[in-house]
């Protein structure tokens, strides 16, 4: 791939079907559509289907979670290959060899190697007893700019995209699962993480709605898509719950410029970026008065009331 600053990216919304191979089938042949040009394209969150810890999914352990190396990236590596563009994988359950799970995105290059594996840092929900966390923010220098990657509840907690923009990000893929009560706050949070963090945000939901027993009563999740393209001048391409390709035409070269001081102060997008006070900021580094730390809280209402543990490693910890 011949280096460029003006990147076309394209956002693959998916939806759900109840075979994880059918998913993966619908995944390859959207990703074999893609159109020529095309520089990276992004999976969402769970592409291959809701993973076995959401309720009424636990018979899915041991079909959706995967190594990583797999034959499934072996397939979507041999299509970055052919299409010559970048791939990041949504996100898909790993599991590694002692038998721990990871929520994680893998990157393969245009030559269909992997050259990232970015584990999701903040965990959700039973992930806290199914999963283990990441424990790092991954930028990495592509052809097409420099790529910083959140994985769906990362982007919540501001203080992860602003490390990838601190890092020198400037695009940040979030491969996500857009809760439908959420959408209200959803599309206005990923265009101002754009502006506060001049930086391309691109923000791909999966489809779906998946229910089960948990803890005596039904649990419903449902996912509506609204994958978007912003930049810190707006939002450029967005979908609402169609299962489609979205594509966006980058301008790198202008978000450089938009991240340099203006004289004329006539624009203030650089100010996120340049304003700052690091020397002020050290209680970022606790949590906020009256709230502790969310993983014994919620590991303790998932292993002792609801009973639910996964039987993984890092669930018994």
């Amino acid at each position: 791939m011949q280096p460029t600053r003006h990147p076309r990216v394209a956002l693959l919304q998916t939806r759900w079907r109840e075979d994880p191979e059918e998913n993966l089938r619908q995944a390859t042949d959207m990703l074999e559509s893609l159109e020529e040009g095309t520089h990276l394209a992004v999976l969402p969150e769970f592409f291959l289907g809701p993973p076995f810890y959401f309720p009424g999914r636990q018979h899915l352990q041991g079909v959706v979670d995967h190594p990583i190396p797999d034959p499934v990236f072996d397939r979507l590596g041999a299509i970055a290959r052919r299409k010559g563009c970048w791939i990041i994988c949504g996100s898909v359950i790993e599991r590694t060899d002692d038998g721990t799970y990871y929520n994680t995105a893998v990157v393969l290059d245009d030559t269909g190697a992997i050259v990232a594996k970015v584990r999701k840092v903040h965990l959700f929900s039973a992930e806290f007893v199914a999963l283990r966390a990441g424990e790092e923010a991954v930028v990495l220098d592509t052809p097409f700019g420099r790529l910083g990657i959140c994985v769906c509840s990362d982007f919540w907690i501001q203080e992860m995209p602003r490390l990838l923009a601190l890092k020198g990000a400037e695009i940040i893929a979030v491969p996500a699962a857009a809760l439908r009560n959420n959408l209200p706050a959803t599309k206005p949070c990923v265009l101002s993480t754009a502006v506060l963090n001049a930086a391309d945000v691109l923000y791909v939901g999966s489809i779906g709605k998946v229910s089960g027993e948990r803890g005596g009563r039904t649990v419903t999740i449902d996912l509506a898509g609204h994958s978007t393209v912003a930049t810190p001048e707006g939002i450029v391409a967005e979908l609402d719950e169609e299962e489609a390709v979205l594509y966006a035409d980058l301008d790198l070269e202008g978000l450089r410029q938009l991240r340099e001081i203006d004289f004329s102060f006539q624009k203030t997008l650089y100010f996120g970026l340049h304003g700052r006070r690091p020397e002020l900021y050290e209680r970022l580094l606790k949590h906020a008065d009256g709230v502790s730390d969310l993983g014994p809280v919620l590991g303790d209402y998932f292993r002792r009331r609801l009973k639910e543990t996964f039987e993984s490693s890092s669930a018994r910890e």
